[in-house]
């Protein structure tokens, strides 16, 4: 799909990489709203306040963005909030309200704004050579498959979400929407900057080439890619340099 004159709908794009994906859409000609909470939208794109966690937000910010710019072409979720913790320790029992928090954001919002926006894809009019209506694009990690020590919550909305991918492709086949996932390794975004130096260093010593961590900008391209190759369809990306996590860190066993 051209992005160009199309719109997108891009959950968390405010900040990391859903603002550096909106930046890279508005740059190709694309119309950008942001769901968020916090933060300025990028220059050129339109902003709506939803807790993508809220069904009823979300149905309101849809109705939101279609009253106020027409068909929706391309989704991103990419909304989604951090937590550490183990499921249980000598002491007691895990955090589950903490959990919960995490899965609501991070899947469960997924899949909130992927109903609304989906249905209104449906009836969009077809473009291009391969007749396509829309494509959703999901934020997942490579959390989706190697979680390590402490982090059930963000491992089960991302494995969730990946494995969501394939299903929503399926049932979105027959309206010429396609679905896909990129799985990023460690990211240099402002959801990890509190992170120690050490710690950093520790996570990306399992990276093959480059040792470096992920920039959002690197992300956003594989979103275009996604975007404008119709053959991608079904997929989960990663993209994480090799990356292949160990089960702990020293800072998760101290």
């Amino acid at each position: 799909m051209d992005p160009n004159g199309k719109l997108a709908v891009v959950t968390g794009g405010n900040s990391g990489l859903g603002r550096a994906t909106a930046e890279a859409l508005l740059a190709r000609g694309c119309k950008v709203v942001s769901f968020d909470l916090g933060g300025d939208a990028p220059e050129g794109a339109d902003c709506i306040s939803c807790d993508v966690s809220d069904p009823a937000q979300v149905k309101g910010a849809v109705e939101q963005v279609a009253s106020r710019h027409g068909a929706i072409h391309v989704l991103i979720n990419s909304a989604g909030i951090g937590g550490m913790g183990q499921i249980a320790t000598a002491d007691g029992p895990g955090d589950v309200a903490a959990i919960r928090k995490v899965i609501e954001v991070n899947l469960l919002g997924a899949i909130n704004v992927t109903a609304e926006v989906a249905h209104r894809m449906i009836g969009n009019a077809p473009s291009g050579e391969d007749s396509e209506r829309g494509v959703i694009i999901n934020a997942c990690s490579i959390a989706s498959f190697e979680g390590q020590e402490g982090m059930t919550a963000y491992t089960a909305a991302k494995a969730g979400l990946a494995a969501l991918t394939l299903v929503w492709t399926r049932d979105m086949s027959a309206h010429h929407i396609r679905c896909a996932g990129i799985a990023p390794g460690f990211m240099a975004t402002p959801m990890v900057a509190f992170l120690p130096d050490d710690f950093v260093a520790e996570l990306l010593q399992d990276a093959e080439f480059p040792k470096r961590a992920g920039r959002a900008d690197e992300f956003a391209r594989t979103a275009l890619f996604i975007i404008e190759n119709p053959l991608i369809n079904g997929e989960v990306i990663r993209l994480d340099a090799g990356t292949r996590p160990p089960a702990r860190t020293q800072w998760s066993a101290s």
